[in-house]
């Protein structure tokens, strides 16, 4: 460890030049002469009886500077990090509240198209639902009259004829009547009937 005068010693443990020499005469403090005469105290005593030591702040200005401007850009920087962790929650929070928005226009459309698919459902089944048949109400068959045959007129009696009588205008033919239908066994099949065999 180093030697330093009772000035430096007062200094480096932020004490009077009279409490060291009180400590010195009281052995607390262990003393060294130079050979120039000069009393000196190591260091490592001083540590051994007071502590810790206080160097001389002002015996380095240019570290006090450096030591200032260390500060000072520590302190722009957390400036600078403060001011983008703002803007970096803005943001987050204009993307959040943008999400949530398209969420909720999402759940709109949604709805709709569902009420959409139900209403084109429920036209699909009513076209392919069969018309309502109306009731009908049965109306009494009237029977069609059929043509009678004119019944055949019975010949005259003769008689005597004295004057020769007009002849008569001839009758029209009276229409045929229906042929009877022959009977169930010998009736062709009606396939037969349209092909024309026998």
């Amino acid at each position: 460890m180093a030697l330093v005068s009772i000035s430096e010693a007062a200094k480096l443990v932020r004490k009077n030049r009279t409490t060291i020499y009180r400590d010195i005469e009281k052995g607390r403090l262990s003393k060294t002469v130079s050979p120039e005469g000069e009393t000196r105290i190591d260091t490592s005593e001083l540590l051994r009886a007071y502590g810790r030591l206080h160097p001389d702040d002002d015996a380095n200005p240019a570290q006090d500077k450096l030591a200032i401007a260390l500060l000072e850009e520590r302190n722009r920087s957390l400036e600078r990090a403060l001011a983008l962790e703002a803007e970096l929650r803005k943001v987050k929070d204009q993307v959040t509240n943008e999400l949530r928005q398209r969420l909720a226009d999402k759940d709109n459309v949604i709805r709709v198209l569902e009420s959409k698919v139900l209403l084109l459902e429920y036209d699909k089944q009513v076209a392919s639902a069969p018309p309502p048949i109306p009731e009908l109400t049965p109306t009494p068959a009237s029977p069609q009259p059929t043509p009678a045959a004119p019944a055949p007129q019975a010949p005259a009696p003769p008689q005597a004829q004295t004057h020769p009588q007009p002849q008569a205008q001839p009758q029209p033919n009276p229409p045929a009547p229906f042929p009877p239908a022959p009977p169930a066994s010998h009736r062709r099949p009606w396939w037969k009937r349209l092909m024309g065999r026998s």
